[in-house]
């Protein structure tokens, strides 16, 4: 589904991702570990296509979407969906319009209705009309993630999914993503909470410095297998 080689992205004389390979399956969850300015959200807008590297590739789905310099897929063509931190809503648009926004080919009914589920599976009801300025920072993250799932995508990013949300909402919005998962969604999430790894049953790239340093599952990182500082680090998020 995903395969990126040599991958850089240099911004100001800074490399913000460096030499960095992976690749990916169908149906496979990868959770992005990393102190903040590690390279995370730098990577994801490599594979969305937000951005262009200055080496390296990306393909998608067998194709080849980015080149040094040049992105050769659009965003809109790449079959996937995105949220990011912020939650970044459309304020000219209520609530399930927003849900509803990236619905295409289908009539507004059956995108608000399509988009009235999405919203549902987040556990938000009643959100007709509602101004998404009057939503809390809870809410307006369920209507983001209900977004990035309500249209059919082949691979979902998101970016810090629960960084923005209170405990409780974190604990409810982790058992709602999973189940949409479960039905074989494959996702990158970028985080600094490693719980989020092992909740999600996700795979696991440690990022340092723009590099990748540990590509493994949770429980092998933690048993210390790939080092000490990568078990601190999945242990603590230190």
């Amino acid at each position: 589904m995903l395969s990126i080689s040599c991958l850089s992205r240099v911004v100001g004389g800074r490399a913000v991702v460096s030499d960095l390979s992976l690749a990916m399956a169908a149906g496979e969850v990868l959770a992005i570990l990393g102190r903040s300015g590690s390279g995370k959200t730098s990577l994801l807008r490599l594979v969305a296509g937000f951005d262009a590297p200055t080496a390296g590739e990306v393909r998608l789905h067998g194709a080849l979407a980015s080149v040094p310099g040049r992105v050769l897929v659009p965003p809109q063509r790449r079959q996937l969906a995105v949220a990011f931190q912020d939650a970044t809503l459309f304020p000219h648009l209520d609530a399930v319009d927003n849900a509803g926004f990236a619905i295409r080919g289908v009539d507004r009914p059956t995108r608000r209705a399509r988009a009235r589920a999405a919203l549902a599976d987040m556990g938000l009801a009643d959100m007709d009309g509602r101004d998404v300025a009057t939503l809390s920072g809870g809410e307006a993250q369920r209507v983001a993630l209900a977004r990035a799932l309500a249209a059919p995508s082949r691979l979902l990013l998101l970016d810090e999914p629960f960084g923005n949300v209170d405990r409780l909402t974190r604990a409810d919005l982790v058992v709602r993503l999973k189940a949409q998962l479960a039905r074989g969604q494959a996702a990158i999430i970028v985080t600094h909470d490693p719980a989020d790894a092992v909740e999600l049953d996700a795979r696991v790239v440690l990022m340092r410095d723009g590099c990748l340093e540990v590509d493994a599952p949770h429980a092998e990182i933690a048993a210390g297998t790939r080092g000490d500082w990568a078990r601190a680090f999945v242990q603590g998020g230190r």
